[in-house]
């Protein structure tokens, strides 16, 4: 079977999931095209050997473009069935074409227009957990959903920790730069710990907040390297970002973007906090010293956080929902 892979292209969480399940879908015989633009397609430019197909869009722009661009990469590309991460305008087109879809997501909404995109899907896959899901879930779409779990990629846990603290807000933007600023200086006082800064395209215009304990990186591609033993991170609360911690035992502490910038975020953070396995705080609050708060219990033993007992098998039941989804159609058109 060919299967067209489309990968929302902000930021790292989608590229890291849909190269998982492109591979595992390849181990299994199929043909699989993924295509990705911006930062998603640069993550799967390095970790991904298969046939990649970069749509050459912004992070944000035109819809009439994207239209465009998806409705031409479906034609060239032929596929037998779609796996969409948070692609909505794929959906009608693949439904018009008559090609099955699985959707994957890890948030959900109830507003009319993004259902009428969801109903179009023949399953949604849902790559969380339902216990403590904090989105609505419309009656219209129900039947549609799939908790498989979280789909992430760690490496092995470590039981020892350096004294090494985490900054990183994923794909940094300006609108990161109060935040960097403010987890700088509330962590300072924390002198018998190394201050690692993923800054990003940030990095010149930060290094002078730093101190001799603070190193800044521009580059993500040791990330995961230095997160495995490190003994806390403070991010932006990116969804696989905080199941990655929570599957290595790592503590963390997110801020996440304001909700006119990103809606989602604040409620990933709700849901992993009511989980126990991190602290969080809104951007709003970041002046109450409560990074330095919070960093000072962690670190001193006086707050304790779950770990997440990851054990690959979501990456499995994301699979066979995938496969499922496209079997599901072929079977309703042969009757």
């Amino acid at each position: 079977m060919k299967i067209l892979v489309v990968s929302r292209g902000n930021g790292f969480g989608h590229a890291k999931r849909d190269v998982l399940v492109a591979q595992r879908l390849i181990q299994l015989n199929h043909e699989v095209i993924i295509a990705s633009y911006s930062s998603g397609f640069q993550y799967v430019q390095r970790a991904y050997s298969g046939h990649l197909i970069d749509l050459e869009l912004p992070s944000a722009g035109s819809s009439a473009e994207r239209i465009l661009k998806l409705l031409d990469l479906i034609r060239r590309t032929k596929p037998d069935g779609i796996v969409v991460d948070e692609e909505l305008l794929v959906l009608p087109l693949a439904r018009s074409l008559g090609i099955p879809t699985c959707f994957i997501t890890n948030w959900m909404e109830d507003e009319q227009e993004t259902l009428d995109y969801l109903q179009m899907a023949d399953r949604i896959a849902i790559v969380d957990q339902q216990e403590h899901w904090m989105f609505p879930a419309s009656d219209s779409i129900r039947e549609k959903l799939h908790f498989v779990g979280p789909v992430v990629e760690v490496p092995e846990r470590t039981e020892v920790r350096e004294n090494k603290i985490i900054i990183t807000s994923g794909s940094a933007t300006i609108a990161d730069v109060p935040f960097f600023k403010k987890a700088i200086a509330d962590l300072k006082g924390e002198t018998d710990y190394i201050k690692l800064v993923y800054s990003g395209t940030l990095t010149r215009s930060l290094q002078r907040l730093g101190d001799e304990t603070t190193q800044f990186i521009a580059d993500p591609g040791s990330f995961m390297d230095e997160v495995r033993d490190s003994s806390l991170v403070v991010c932006r609360g990116g969804h696989t970002t905080l199941w990655e911690l929570a599957s290595l035992g790592v503590p963390a502490i997110a801020v996440p973007r304001r909700e006119e910038v990103n809606p989602y975020n604040i409620v990933y953070a709700r849901q992993m906090a009511e989980r126990g396995y991190i602290r969080w705080l809104e951007e709003s609050e970041m002046d109450q010293g409560l990074i330095a708060t919070y960093a000072s219990e962690i670190l001193r033993g006086k707050t304790q956080l779950q770990t997440y007992a990851y054990d690959g098998t979501a990456l499995d039941h994301l699979t066979s929902c995938v496969l499922e989804s496209f079997s599901l159609q072929l079977a309703e058109k042969l009757l």
